[in-house]
């Protein structure tokens, strides 16, 4: 009978903190993506891990950067870098390519 009533107090404060927790979320996600987290793309090859790579190598029939990533627990994108360099330098020799992966022998 009468008009629509007035919500209460505690449902209109639970309404604000939720908005304000969203709020939160969204300043955190915009955070991430200005760049205070992200990790640096340079890679730095050091010559001690050329030398583990390339003992690893010796022990290989062939060679693809899943294998020496695993193997040498490098990055994926590391292994790739380390297996041209390598393959530049006359170290091994690349037998297949595909746009995926590569597979390098031992030369």
């Amino acid at each position: 009978m009468g008009g629509a009533s007035k919500k209460p107090i505690s449902n209109v404060e639970k309404r604000m903190k939720k908005e304000a927790e969203a709020q939160q979320k969204k300043e955190k996600k915009k955070a991430s993506k200005t760049g205070n987290e992200v990790i640096s793309k340079n890679i730095v090859i050091s010559d001690e891990m050329v030398k583990r790579v390339q003992e690893e190598i010796k022990k290989e029939k062939i060679i693809t950067p899943y294998n020496l990533a695993t193997k040498a627990s490098i990055t994926l994108s590391v292994a790739k870098r380390i297996l041209k360099d390598l393959n530049q330098q006359g170290v091994i020799k690349e037998v297949y390519r595909n746009r995926r992966t590569a597979i390098y022998v031992a030369s």
